[in-house]
């Protein structure tokens, strides 16, 4: 069940026709969502299929694609069921509703597409009326724009992110926020501004946040982070001296670590696999980068 592949389908979310008559097929798949919790069984997305009950008990309703599993290919849809107190009672649903971001374990083709489903929802929760007339807004294109009765459209963005490990030879500095679990370091992230690169921010967050003047900038790779609506992108990046000077406001502690220190943590640890920085520090360890 971990050989997914999603085919988005852009040009099919104007088929509406086709789409509602999707909803009523036993073969449909649905990713079921409650309250900003996705439906998981046994470390892996729990895929319900066509169900009358599930489309009525809905609040929402995203059509995502076309997904790929175990040979065959269904149309997939993401349900937010958040209006039921007991959901799981009321639609007979097996599994445990879980917090995307603290499933480790997930194979990355489910978390990409937990991660869309997630994302889509948010955004629909976040923009019910319109931010140029005030009216209410409804769902248009399989959900993937909202319209007012003005006819002004608006569509789902995404606010990309820098993620930023400072590395001095076989060191790298890593922190923690206030809000991490208890133990937990990372490598640093910041937003980027508006009319800013995203090597302009990577040199302004490693000053603002540690003090430290960056260079050598090498990018590593990008994540989608929905929570509620993140692209982050991975940088390595050198420094010249080890002392930094911690942004009180974002950062409660930093250290540096050798890469051995990554590879057998003691005292702290680092992110689950389902994070960007995860890999990245991995990496760092093992000398990829």
């Amino acid at each position: 069940m971990t050989d997914w592949e999603l085919d988005r389908a852009g040009l099919e979310r104007s088929d509406t026709e086709r789409l509602e008559s999707a909803l009523d097929q036993p073969e449909t798949d649905f990713i079921v969502q409650w309250r900003g919790r996705v439906l998981v069984s046994d470390s892996q997305a729990s895929i319900e299929t066509g169900s009358g009950a599930l489309v009525d008990a809905a609040s929402e309703i995203v059509w995502l694609g076309k997904l790929t599993r175990a040979g065959a290919t269904r149309d997939c849809f993401v349900l937010d069921v958040s209006a039921l107190d007991e959901p799981k009672q009321a639609l007979g649903l097996q599994g445990t509703f879980a917090d995307l971001r603290l499933l480790g374990d997930l194979p990355t083709a489910q978390f990409g597409l937990l991660a869309y489903a997630r994302g889509m929802l948010a955004w629909h929760e976040n923009h019910p009326f319109c931010a140029r007339c005030g009216a209410r807004t409804r769902p248009k294109k399989a959900g993937h724009t909202r319209v007012c009765p003005e006819g002004h459209e608006h569509f789902p963005r995404t606010d990309p992110a820098v993620m930023i490990l400072i590395t001095r030879g076989d060191r790298c500095l890593i922190a923690r926020q206030p809000g991490f679990p208890q133990g937990m370091f990372s490598a640093l992230a910041g937003f980027v501004e508006p009319g800013e690169s995203l090597e302009d921010t990577v040199r302004r967050e490693a000053l603002e946040e540690v003090g430290l003047a960056v260079h050598n900038q090498r990018y590593f790779r990008s994540q989608a982070w929905p929570f509620p609506a993140s692209l982050m992108l991975g940088f390595v990046v050198d420094c010249e001296h080890e002392a930094y000077s911690l942004d009180d406001d974002e950062l409660e502690e930093a250290r540096w670590v050798s890469r051995a220190e990554l590879l057998a943590p003691a005292g702290f640890f680092t992110p689950p696999p389902s994070s960007l920085a995860h890999h990245l520090l991995g990496a760092f360890a093992r000398g990829d980068v």
